[in-house]
């Protein structure tokens, strides 16, 4: 048993840590796209179009981190653990 809770300890820590790297990249990216809007005063259609898509990234940060619950939650019952047995 003490192997399987390594291994679960592994996963978790995997999966916090990939968390973490897909929301730096989001806010940077996102940050990037604002920081370009206002430094070169883009307005009209591309400023828009800056605006969407750099708030499209900031919305998909709360999904990452929903899944990122449901994932560590997977780990913690064992489901990968019982489907590795098969």
């Amino acid at each position: 048993m003490p192997n399987n809770t390594d291994a679960q300890a592994e996963r978790r820590k995997g999966a916090i840590q990939s968390a973490i790297l897909a929301s730096v990249f989001l806010l940077v990216s996102a940050g990037i796209k604002l920081l370009l809007r206002g430094f070169y005063h883009v307005d009209g259609f591309w400023g828009a179009v800056l605006l969407i898509f750099s708030l499209l990234e900031l919305g998909s940060l709360l999904p990452v981190w929903i899944l990122l619950k449901n994932r560590l939650t997977e780990i913690e019952g064992g489901e990968e653990d019982a489907a590795a047995q098969y």
